[in-house]
């Protein structure tokens, strides 16, 4: 079942499929249990798209006494996709932001 759209990768079609039978979690535990080689940062980049195509949502679970992650759910459109009734064509996740190690200090921008 490969319903892989231009902005969609194989991965975000196994991390939705991941959460449909497993329930809520860290992408940590994505990239462990899946079979391809996805790194957790890939795997936690792809839940971050799928979050902003509404297909996932984050939120933030305390994992130790001060720390929090950020855990996913699969959403009602996550489900109707997987059920073959969203059509990933006419949905355009939002554009992301930038990576702290991509933008220039405001220093060199002269802020």
């Amino acid at each position: 079942m490969c319903h892989a759209k231009p902005w969609m990768k194989l991965i975000d079609e196994r991390i939705l499929e991941h959460l449909r039978e497993n329930g809520d979690v860290f992408p940590m535990e994505i990239s462990v249990d899946l079979s391809m080689n996805a790194s957790t940062s890939r795997v936690r980049e792809r839940c971050w798209v799928l979050a902003n195509a509404d297909f996932l949502e984050p939120y933030e679970k305390q994992v130790a006494h001060d720390r929090y992650a950020t855990k996913f759910a699969l959403s009602d459109r996550g489900r109707s996709y997987l059920d073959d009734g969203v059509n990933a064509e006419l949905i355009r996740p939002l554009p992301s932001p930038r990576p702290p190690h991509a933008t220039r200090p405001s220093v060199w921008a002269g802020f």
